[in-house]
């Protein structure tokens, strides 16, 4: 009779670490940005999924700042995403011509390539920032989970 009580106590407890571990991340914060689920136009519908997945459960303090931070990589994102876009734009006109001026094209590669770089380091940061905010239990589990 022990026995099974001890193992029906143990499912339950699998049972509901693993339904907090997923569900358990604080919703986004109430009012936050301008309209009403701007996080879900932005950031897209489940910006916080790695975390869930990692295991690692997150304050609402830290909820917040990941937002601002990643509200924020995103408009800084955004012009570069638009540059390159009118780089391929160019680069396509371009190559239509008769005879593409080749000194034109190399000098567009140059610039988007440029460009990519400077967007490749702001999700870097992005990411050490949001890193940086962890704490040191939690940055464990993300480094077990990376490992995976």
């Amino acid at each position: 009779m022990i026995k099974k009580r001890f193992y029906i106590f143990a499912i339950l407890t699998i049972f509901l670490a693993t339904f907090l571990s997923v569900y358990g991340q604080p919703p986004p914060p109430a009012g936050y940005g301008k309209k009403p689920h701007e996080h879900d136009r932005k950031l897209g519908p489940d910006p916080f999924q790695f975390f869930r997945k990692a295991g690692i459960i997150l304050s609402s303090e830290q909820t917040n700042q990941i937002y601002e931070i990643a509200i924020k990589s995103v408009n800084e994102e955004q012009p570069m995403r638009e540059e390159i876009e009118k780089i391929d734009y160019n680069m396509k006109i371009e190559l239509m011509k008769d005879n593409p001026d080749r000194n034109i094209l190399r000098d567009l590669i140059k610039r988007k390539k440029e460009i990519e770089a400077e967007r490749d380091c702001l999700i870097i940061f992005r990411d050490l920032d949001i890193i940086g905010i962890l704490t040191p239990e939690q940055k464990i589990m993300l480094n077990k989970y990376r490992k995976m």
